[in-house]
């Protein structure tokens, strides 16, 4: 009798060591993909960028046919005549549209490309859109965001 006693203890002792090891290896990996992975990443607007100039978000509006860009600079310097193209699909027609920025210092600061000369935005539509930024620091830079939307125009 003495000896069954001792194998159920020890097989109770390894599942437990081990499951809250489990445990523990599962949280991290939850907080690694919450942290890493930004809500704002998944769905909604997103916008993914190579380096140089980032659009850390953006809004096209159907009320104004505006396409609102917050961009960041991270060459540490900060930047004149930055020409911004865009090109791609809203609501499954075809735009393609420019504007040039004067300046675009080291701070996070708004950029408008209006939209009015190739469609009217709806409410409603989808988008998919490439913004080419064009800049010169020590060298001509080109730096290419794809700006997509599974929700709607606001």
């Amino acid at each position: 009798m003495f000896f069954k006693e001792q194998k159920g203890q020890s097989a109770l002792e390894y599942l437990m060591t081990y499951g809250w090891a489990l445990i523990v290896i599962l949280i991290v990996i939850v907080a690694v993909i919450v942290f890493w992975i930004q809500p704002s990443q998944v769905g909604g607007n997103t916008c993914s960028t190579t380096s140089g100039i980032l659009v850390t978000n953006h809004q096209l509006s159907a009320t104004s046919d505006d396409l609102s860009l917050i961009l960041s600079n991270q060459t540490a310097a900060s930047l004149t005549n930055v020409d911004i193209n865009v090109t791609g699909t809203i609501g499954g027609v075809s735009i393609t549209d420019s504007n040039t920025l004067a300046t675009l210092g080291t701070i996070q600061q708004t950029a408008v490309v209006d939209i009015t000369d190739n469609k009217d935005v709806a409410t409603g539509e989808t988008y998919s859109l490439q913004v080419t930024f064009n800049y010169r620091d020590a060298l001509a830079r080109t730096v290419t965001s794809t700006c997509n939307t599974t929700g709607t125009v606001a």
